[in-house]
């Protein structure tokens, strides 16, 4: 009698666990027909100026916090995060050494939520140009090419991932420049995240 009782609560718990996924399913399924015409729109790159060449020691830099692990000091310029008309995110980022020295680059992110852009999913990222500190001018890349960061948590590249995190996972987080301004702030050192303690 206690095995057919129990057999009996196991299958209205599993009947019930598959109504609420289909709920979130058949809410899932609205959000993406309601975003459809966004998930298919084809990309059109468009050239952006790139800003002047920023001192590495002042302006609104904000370092952004990796891991517990990671050794390097990596900065993001607020001022300059900004969404290009083509629908990129364009920003400067300094991906400062444990020693120091300053290695920035003026780069665009996209964020794909399909499988419509160049045949592959995932989100997007480009680097336009890299800082020469020394003559304050860029230097472009000869073939620069989106290359895919992916849409998937992954640690292939770390730094990039966090930035990933800001721009891409919510996207009413793309309504302004202060929205996206304020969202790598949540991703900076005060949001230290010490597990092993």
């Amino acid at each position: 009698m206690k095995k057919l009782l129990l057999a009996a609560l196991l299958c209205g718990g599993f009947q019930a666990a598959l109504a609420d996924g289909s709920d979130y399913l058949d809410q899932r399924q609205q959000i993406f027909m309601q975003n459809l015409p966004e998930y298919n729109k084809e990309f059109n790159e468009m050239d952006v100026p790139l800003p002047a060449v920023p001192n590495p020691n002042e302006g609104d830099w904000f370092e952004l916090y990796i891991d517990n692990l990671y050794k390097g000091s990596p900065r993001i310029l607020l001022s300059s995060i900004t969404q290009a008309p083509d629908g990129s995110v364009r920003y400067v980022f300094n991906n400062r050494s444990e020693a120091g020295y300053d290695n920035i680059t003026a780069e665009g992110m996209l964020c794909v939520t399909g499988t419509k852009l160049l045949d592959s999913e995932g989100s997007k990222l480009k680097t336009y140009g890299y800082a020469d500190l020394v003559n304050h001018r860029w230097i472009e890349p000869r073939n620069a090419q989106w290359t895919t960061l992916g849409g998937k948590r992954n640690a292939t590249d770390r730094v990039r991932r966090v930035l990933y995190d800001a721009f891409c996972l919510d996207t009413r987080a793309r309504s302004s420049d202060e929205t996206l301004r304020a969202r790598i702030r949540t991703q900076g050192k005060t949001e230290k995240r010490e597990y092993g303690k």
